[in-house]
């Protein structure tokens, strides 16, 4: 279980109203009693951690109801649990920002710095990679791949993924910058998983 499926995990007990049916990863699927005018209401649904824009937790966990009938074929099923919740929570439907290296501002300890105002934070992106690539032992924020067309790097922010493009007319100066930039992110003790 993650940490932010434990912190979920104390949310939803804190309740007293909630019973954990399953504890996976990322998610957990809890059986709700609730106080209505007929006495109480059951419900089902799956709990996780609610990701942000700026790759920040939500104070509120992210929430999707199932039926009874669903719930108990879960927990029979915990591979189809498993995909059915990706197939619905946001963090698992990441797309990919193409940016150019030319966009970039500036690298520091923290992050890198795009032009347009957009932070990239390597603490963020190595949660995200260690969530995609779980005992990943290394310091690693994304890919790359220098035998792309083009080569590119990609580091692993919350939503969108930006894929940092090495695409300027000259290849010598595409291979330079590709490794120009890799170094940087190495200085500051990070590495991104190489897939050429």
């Amino acid at each position: 279980m993650t940490d932010e499926t434990a912190l979920v995990k104390l949310q939803v007990q804190s309740t007293d109203r909630a019973e954990i049916l399953l504890e996976e990863n990322d998610y957990l699927i809890v059986k709700w009693t609730l106080p209505n005018d007929d006495g109480a209401r059951i419900k089902y649904s799956f709990e996780a951690y609610a990701y942000s824009a700026s790759g920040m937790g939500n104070n509120y966990p992210w929430s999707h109801e199932i039926t009874g009938e669903r719930a108990e074929y879960f927990l029979e099923h915990v591979d189809e649990a498993t995909e059915y919740f990706k197939s619905k929570h946001h963090y698992f439907h990441t797309e990919i920002r193409e940016i150019s290296f030319e966009d970039i501002k500036c690298v520091d300890r923290d992050g890198i710095k795009f032009k347009n105002g957009h932070v990239v934070s390597y603490r963020e992106c190595m949660v995200n990679f260690g969530r995609k690539h779980p005992g990943s032992a290394y310091k690693c924020i994304g890919d790359r791949d220098i035998t792309a067309d083009p080569p590119y790097i990609e580091i692993y922010s919350v939503y969108a993924h930006d894929r940092i493009l090495f695409d300027l007319k000259s290849k010598k100066d595409n291979i330079a910058n590709f490794h120009k930039l890799q170094r940087l992110i190495q200085r500051f003790g990070y590495t991104t998983f190489d897939l050429s």
